[in-house]
């Protein structure tokens, strides 16, 4: 074997030195930029938290829902908020709705003109008769019961507008609700609430009922704080093509 020279063994020991130091630099460069880094727990299965008393909980993921138990009420669930007042009014002022308020409208003024010619009728054979003649009791009791079935007529008059004013709103509030729904699961929300923005002026009307119109709208707003991203009252409106 050939043996090594004084000036191979210097060249030797400074190579591997200098291999030394750029390993030890590329070290500590790659320590650092893990140290810049946010540790990571993960991934895993579960996570026990205990504390003092030795009282665990365990969370993991469940129905792609963080969990603490075997139960859906023991999930955390996204939620959404959405302003159903303005909706409502859009979605009833549309042209089918409008369509069937006149068709009712016009059937019951129908119904109460021929009432009011028979009325006329009754009255232009009443003129000129007295109490003596023979037919005069006749057509008395005839008016009378003219007057009974306007009654009736306005009775059943207010009955077939609020019947169709609670089907009007019940099915305006289904089409709400499946444009809630369309857009909740866009944007993977579980949860969504009924509310009235805390900023929305009261709308109340000067006169004896002001106070309790004003405490109303108070017990109607029951969200007082909430993060301004989690109204999707624009999305749904969108979703119902209102503007």
């Amino acid at each position: 074997m050939n043996q090594l020279t004084m000036p191979r063994i210097s060249m030797l020991i400074a190579l591997s030195v200098m291999t030394v130091l750029l390993v030890d630099r590329f070290t500590l460069q790659v320590d650092a930029d893990d140290e810049a880094q946010a540790p990571s727990l993960g991934p895993a299965s579960s996570l026990t938290l205990e504390n003092e008393e030795a009282e665990s909980v365990i969370l993991k993921v469940d129905d792609k829902r963080l969990a603490w138990g075997d139960t859906a009420q023991k999930r955390l669930y996204s939620v959404g908020y959405v302003h159903i007042g303005k909706a409502l009014s859009e979605l009833l002022q549309g042209e089918s709705y409008i369509e069937e308020n006149q068709a009712l409208q016009e059937e019951l003024e129908t119904a109460q003109q021929l009432l009011m010619e028979a009325f006329q009728s009754v009255q232009e054979r009443m003129e000129g008769l007295t109490p003596e003649d023979p037919e005069f009791d006749e057509i008395s009791k005839e008016g009378q019961g003219l007057l009974q079935q306007r009654d009736r007529l306005i009775q059943q008059a207010n009955a077939a507008k609020a019947t169709l004013g609670a089907e009007q709103v019940e099915r305006a509030y289904r089409e709400l609700i499946d444009a809630i729904n369309v857009v909740a699961d866009r944007l993977e929300i579980d949860m969504v609430h009924r509310f009235i923005p805390t900023d929305d002026p009261f709308e109340i009307q000067p006169g004896p009922g002001a106070f309790q119109a004003a405490m109303l709208q108070i017990r109607l707003r029951s969200v007082l704080r909430y993060p301004t991203d989690i109204d999707i009252t624009s999305e749904v409106l969108d979703e119902l093509g209102i503007e």
